[in-house]
């Protein structure tokens, strides 16, 4: 009896060792090695490392950048989540309708969040485009736009665009999300609505706004983190700009790190923000165990 446990117990370990052995290559050492980083100071031309301690943590406080870059991020993130949970719940909504050709409907509904992003950021890119992007045509037409202008030249526009953008992506994993848990709503409950004499509206508010609250919980903090860390999306159409206005915190560390090189305070700004991230979620899962216990 012995035997069998201690060899299916070894054969647990051989099963898992591959999964942890990734993990710890690819995610554990290089989150150490930056948070090591990030009290250090890389000469790029001769690879020599100084200890500054945390000189690299105080000069992003002075840093200019700061106030308007941790702006931009908040735009980014509200206005992407708003964005997203809000048509994925109309989504969600509408699709969960039994209606003939609901099927293709589903499938082609779901493939923005399928396509590559690079795929998406051209495409995105060629509908705004100044001189041939239908977007801006119809912008022109309509005299929002001078002649030959693109929004993604204009500080506004840009902003509005890479957000569109990303609701355009995002939405598709919060429509399947909700409509996952719409599935699992028990018919009765609108039964005893409608006895009762609940309208759709009323319906809607009182049962199934109810029964979406937990999967909301989960998706918005995994939409957060997502969100905020996201990279491609605006550096593919924006590269950050125009005039850094859609420069959010992850492009800032792409660019001291691969753009000045500054490896070492790249490395404080990104563990800046995990901290700032993992504040945040604590906070988050304190407030919903404190609720729960209420």
């Amino acid at each position: 009896m012995f035997g069998i446990a201690s060899r299916q117990t070894t054969a647990g370990v051989l099963l898992v060792l591959p999964a942890v052995a990734f993990l710890v290559v690819f995610v554990v050492y290089p989150v150490l090695d930056t948070i090591r980083l990030s009290f250090i100071a890389v000469d790029f031309a001769t690879d020599r490392q100084q200890f500054v301690g945390l000189a690299n943590f105080s000069h992003m406080l002075r840093d200019q950048k700061l106030g308007w870059v941790a702006a931009n991020t908040l735009v980014w993130t509200i206005g992407s989540l708003a964005g997203q949970f809000g048509l994925g719940l109309c989504a969600a909504l509408c699709i969960n309708r039994d209606l003939p050709g609901m099927r293709i409907i589903r499938s082609v509904l779901l493939l923005p969040y399928v396509v590559p992003v690079i795929a998406l950021a051209l495409f995105w890119r060629w509908m705004l485009d100044g001189t041939y992007g239908i977007v801006s045509h119809v912008l022109q037409i309509a005299h929002l736009l001078p002649a030959n202008q693109s929004p993604l030249a204009l500080p506004d526009g840009a902003t509005i665009s890479v957000i569109l953008a990303n609701i355009w992506r995002g939405f598709p994993f919060v429509m399947i999300s909700y409509w996952a848990a719409l599935q699992g709503i028990p018919a009765e409950q609108y039964e005893a609505a409608r006895v009762d004499g609940a309208n759709i509206r009323q319906e809607f508010r009182y049962v199934t706004l109810p029964n979406l609250l937990d999967i909301t919980k989960v998706m918005l903090l995994l939409r957060l983190i997502w969100t905020v860390t996201f990279f491609d999306i605006i550096w593919l159409i924006t590269r950050g700009g125009p005039g850094g206005a859609t420069e959010h915190w992850p492009i800032w560390i792409y660019q001291e790190s691969m753009g000045f090189f500054r490896f070492g305070y790249g490395a404080a700004l990104a563990t800046t923000l995990a901290v700032i991230l993992l504040v945040m979620c604590s906070l988050y899962l304190l407030a919903l165990r404190r609720g729960k216990a209420a």
